[in-house]
């Protein structure tokens, strides 16, 4: 029987298994003309719902079926314990750091690119934003941050635009123009 700590641990899955359960339903009665050759607009969102599910029940099933030593859940507990054991100490937890003035920036990061996306459009806005925010996570290796802002961008709006169809904020002229510019480079329509 499985003690009242790890059914506390349950909780939080159970949660958002039923809630994703739920907008399973409800994203499997979206109703829409379907096109050959083209995904609807339920695809994704039960796409993601059903690997929300998959792994609610997979932390379920592993919080309550009890831990065997060596098992790759607990590989690091694991090695703390025979860490402490061979010096001959307790097993101490480490310890946890706090870094509010980055949550903040991240936090504030984010609300400057959610005003800025209608203005600037998905490319422009989210360059800066991504290297910002690789920036604020310490990484300052400049050529790295300026190759994975641009890239990743485009990589997220040719997956966004052409393989989802998601429509991304194309900004407001000029930058308006250097969307659908690289939309025209890249074959989006």
């Amino acid at each position: 029987m499985p003690d009242a700590a790890r059914l506390t641990r349950l909780v939080p899955y159970a949660v958002v298994a039923a809630g994703a359960a739920y907008l399973y339903s409800v994203a499997a009665n979206i109703r829409y003309a379907a096109r050959a050759g083209v995904l609807g607009p339920d695809f994704w969102p039960k796409a993601i719902l059903a690997l929300t599910l998959v792994v609610c029940a997979y932390k379920i099933v592993a919080t309550l079926v009890p831990r065997r030593r060596g098992e790759e859940a607990g590989v690091l507990e694991d090695l703390i314990e025979e860490s402490a054991a061979h010096r001959g100490g307790p097993a101490a937890a480490p310890a946890a750091e706090s870094h509010l003035w980055l949550l903040l920036g991240g936090i504030a990061l984010s609300a400057g690119y959610v005003w800025a996306l209608p203005k600037l459009g998905f490319f422009t806005a989210t360059v800066p934003y991504l290297a910002a925010f690789i920036a604020l996570g310490g990484y300052r290796r400049w050529g790295v941050v300026a190759a994975l802002s641009v890239l990743g961008t485009l990589l997220l709006l040719f997956f966004f635009m052409k393989v989802v169809y998601v429509s991304l904020p194309l900004g407001q002229e000029p930058f308006l123009q250097v969307t659908l510019l690289l939309m025209q480079l890249m074959g989006i329509r």
